[in-house]
């Protein structure tokens, strides 16, 4: 189907309700990476001595389609906003809503997190406990790092990286809606290609050839940074793109839910696959352009799989009204930018204790998550933070005891 003609006027509820998970999936991969047992080559983080590879795989699964589908959504929502208000209308309004609370955040969130992250690094490495860093521990450890050839110098807006690069692809909106005509000038080819099973296949192919330059095929490096980095922004800015496409051929979202069980299916032979291609390409397995050839082809289609599969999901189990859909797509945004100093706090905190992996992980995702929504629910949703952050102002009720909507009876039957 191509848009054309009235508005589109749907709530999407599922894609609401994805969205928001999607953002709140930050707590538990910024937690987990704490606690891998092997960091990958481009990855070189500071790991509790407590370690175990189950985090392994819970960093890699997430990191694989997480940012991807939210950067779908993206352009989605994108599109969607762009029908209604204009591309200047979007504009302004991404304006408030993205730009405005990157900025807070860098002035906020962001130096809170690296006086955290200090520490953290500083525990592990001289075993102190000091809250406000030693100078001197400071710079034997810029030594060390840039001796290393890790950019220690470089700043970085941390987790906020993605509203950053957001920024940058809302410029990219009038080429979408470019593209988005031409498509429709097409006829009904693209829509039927984007719905049908060939198209994960195709676009995974076109997602390997953006891994090309990465290690392993694994976007670990880069895009954390503030100078902007190439490779990723092509990445991630195709999905953009590709989510743009999606609203006006929407019956691409029935086609997900219609190969829901092929895309898991998929998904599920290709992600445990792509792992060992790269931890093959990482050890120095020859030849090189083979293994990189096959861990890019296998972490391309393996992420689309995955991005075609939760769009599935989320609309086949969780599109309808529910008090809990509106609670986390509303309260998603503050616990995705306030979570990455308590996630890194506790994580330093629990460095005193010699207890298994696991413990330490839960204790630190339910912290962080419990702070997160109490702050939301006390101190956020009523106030002008709540108007910031999602334009208006709210006085929602927690999930498991607010009132579920009635459904609407049809005249003339009785229940």
């Amino acid at each position: 189907m191509v848009t054309g003609g009235a508005p589109d006027e749907r709530r999407y509820y599922g894609l609401d309700a994805l969205r928001g998970a999607m953002m709140m999936l930050g707590i538990v991969l910024h937690a987990a990476e704490f606690y891998i047992a092997a960091p990958p080559p481009a990855l070189p983080m500071p790991t509790d001595r407590n370690t175990s590879y189950v985090f392994d795989l819970v960093f890699h699964f997430i990191h694989s389609f997480r940012m991807p589908t939210f950067f779908v959504l993206a352009g989605f929502f994108a599109s969607l906003l762009v029908e209604k208000r204009g591309i200047w209308g979007t504009y302004k309004n991404r304006a408030a809503r993205i730009l405005g609370p990157f900025v807070a955040g860098l002035v906020t969130v962001v130096p809170l997190a690296v006086l955290f992250f200090l520490d953290l690094i500083l525990s592990l490495r001289f075993g102190t406990r000091d809250l406000l860093p030693d100078r001197t521990q400071l710079r034997i450890l810029g030594d060390e790092l840039r001796a290393a050839g890790i950019p220690a110098d470089q700043p970085s807006p941390l987790h906020l990286w993605f509203l950053y690069y957001l920024l940058y692809f809302y410029l990219l909106i009038p080429v979408c809606a470019y593209l988005a005509r031409r498509s429709a000038a097409i006829g009904q080819g693209v829509g039927r290609f984007l719905a049908s099973p060939f198209a994960v296949v195709v676009l995974g192919l076109y997602a390997a050839s953006t891994l090309w330059p990465y290690r392993g095929a694994q976007v670990h490096e880069g895009f954390i940074f503030f100078k902007p980095h190439l490779p990723s922004l092509l990445y991630y800015g195709s999905f953009f793109v590709f989510g743009y496409l999606f609203h006006h051929h929407r019956s691409v979202l029935q086609a997900c839910v219609r190969h829901l069980r092929g895309s898991t299916a998929l998904a599920a032979f290709l992600f445990p696959l792509s792992l060992y291609l790269s931890y093959l390409e990482n050890s120095g397995v020859q030849p090189y352009f083979a293994v990189h050839l096959a861990a890019a082809v296998a972490h391309g289609l393996c992420t689309w799989a995955l991005v075609y599969a939760f769009i599935g999901a989320a609309l086949r189990f969780f599109d309808y009204d529910a008090p809990w859909i509106l609670y986390i797509s509303q309260s998603s945004y503050w616990v995705f930018l306030v979570h990455m100093p308590i996630v890194i706090f506790a994580c330093w905190w629990l460095l005193q204790f010699d207890v298994a992996a696991e413990i330490k992980f839960l204790a630190a995702v339910g912290f962080t998550t419990i702070l997160c929504f109490v702050s939301y629910h006390y101190l956020v949703q009523r106030t002008w933070v709540s108007v910031f952050l999602n334009g208006k102002r709210f006085d929602l009720d927690w999930p498991w005891r607010a009132q579920r909507p009635q459904p609407a009876l049809v005249p003339g039957r009785s229940e």
